[in-house]
């Protein structure tokens, strides 16, 4: 053999070497999203599977590779019995929606299967007299209990909004009661090795209504951090919602603390330990109606939300995936830059749009990892691009959840 052929033959031997080694990293990377050491929790919407086709979402197309932990969205309280309930009969039973999802740990064995009870619509008056009293909770803990055991699920997750808030049924001895049933409940729960967690606000009157958080950060294991849905309609301007450093528009207005890193340091100032607080991540932009379509930049006039989607069909809601379709056929075809954060909007057609993208995320994922915080809590993977719509057709899917893992890793 001469030389030159003796080392073309090493060199591929080497590359195929690098090549195997690579893939071999990927591999092990693909099939557990635990190694690199933070938590992904990631919401499942159950209503997503009602969407039309293509992007109805169904449990046979969340990415458990992906996740160290899955929340199912939501069961309810019974206000007669204070016992869980299904919000959704059809899917959680004839579907086997329960079942399935719970199911999911025999493929990805090293997944945390989780239920979440509440949400926006189901909260109220009635969590607020379940954990008033030591009977009402030793009903609800008990009906948990075996739900857990009857489903193989691994843990709770609470999201009661809010605890303290007149307007949402709340009353001042909310905080104390629901210290206590968080108390109770891991009490319980140490004797399963099961999780508890909550959903928890951003907001500081919120915190300080409903929330002793030295007491609350005692018993559970993991506190998700709404870090989304911080700026709206309300304010009377486009704005990206979950921002996470404070802009200069903002220095003195009612804003200036609703940004990820004021809200995270503030529950970590009032006693939770940074290792349990996960921080939000949407994979959800929020939309608006220009005042006038010629003045589209950040912060400009609103009239209101914006048109709904064609799949989430929610005005003021839009999935990932439909920015992106935007781009080509809604007329949101201009994009500009939240510079501070890397925040990604389009607009087009007296329409605007606030959403993140893999850019964005990396930010995000830095901040996560340069402040200690525990991970992040996906809200939710049904919104992110799982077709692969995004770009060249089929070239990747769950886009930004990929996105969220390698920003980790690396």
């Amino acid at each position: 053999m001469n030389s030159r052929l003796y080392w073309k033959t090493q060199m591929r031997q080497i590359l195929l070497f690098v090549f195997l080694l690579v893939l071999s990293q990927k591999s092990t990377f693909v099939t557990n999203a635990r190694n690199h050491g933070y938590k992904i929790v990631c919401y499942y919407s159950t209503w997503a599977v009602y969407r039309p086709a293509p992007m109805s979402y169904g449990i046979n197309n969340i990415p458990g590779n992906l996740c160290t932990h899955l929340v199912y969205q939501y069961v309810g309280l019974d206000e007669k019995t204070n016992g869980l309930k299904s919000l959704d009969k059809y899917f959680d039973y004839e579907l086997r929606g329960l079942i399935d999802f719970a199911a999911l740990r025999l493929k990805w064995p090293h997944l945390k299967i989780m239920v979440s009870v509440g949400g926006w619509v189901d909260s109220g008056v009635k969590y607020s007299n379940m954990v008033s009293t030591s009977e009402s909770r030793h009903q609800f803990i008990s009906s948990v209990l075996s739900f857990l055991n009857h489903y193989k699920f691994d843990g709770l997750d609470l999201d009661w909004e809010y605890p303290g808030v007149s307007s949402r049924g709340g009353r001042p001895s909310d905080k104390d009661n629901l210290a206590q049933l968080f108390k109770e409940l891991r009490m319980e729960f140490d004797k399963h090795n099961y999780i508890l967690s909550a959903v928890v606000p951003a907001a500081e009157y919120q915190i300080n209504s409903g929330y002793d958080v030295p007491r609350i950060s005692r018993y559970l294991h993991q506190i998700h951090v709404m870090t989304f849905h911080l700026r709206g309609d309300w304010s009377g301007h486009a704005d990206v919602h979950s921002p996470i450093y404070q802009r200069p528009f903002e220095k003195y207005g009612p804003n200036r603390h609703l940004n990820i890193r004021d809200v995270m340091r503030l529950w970590n100032t009032k006693g939770a330990p940074k290792s349990k607080l996960i921080v939000g991540v949407p994979f959800f932009g929020k939309s608006f109606t220009l005042l006038d379509p010629n003045y589209h930049s950040l912060n400009a006039p609103i009239k209101g939300v914006g048109i709904a989607g064609k799949y989430t069909k929610q005005p003021g809601i839009l999935s990932y995936y439909e920015v992106c379709q935007g781009q080509y056929n809604a007329g949101l075809k201009e994009k500009g830059y939240d510079r501070i954060n890397e925040i990604p909007f389009r607009y087009g057609n007296g329409q605007w749009v606030g959403y993140e993208d893999v850019i964005s995320l990396d930010k995000k994922m830095k901040f996560i990892k340069s402040e200690g915080y525990g991970g992040a809590m996906i809200w939710s993977i049904d919104m992110d691009d799982f077709v692969g719509v995004c770009g060249r057709k089929g070239a990747c899917k769950h886009w930004l959840l990929e996105k969220v893992n390698s920003g980790f890793r690396y």
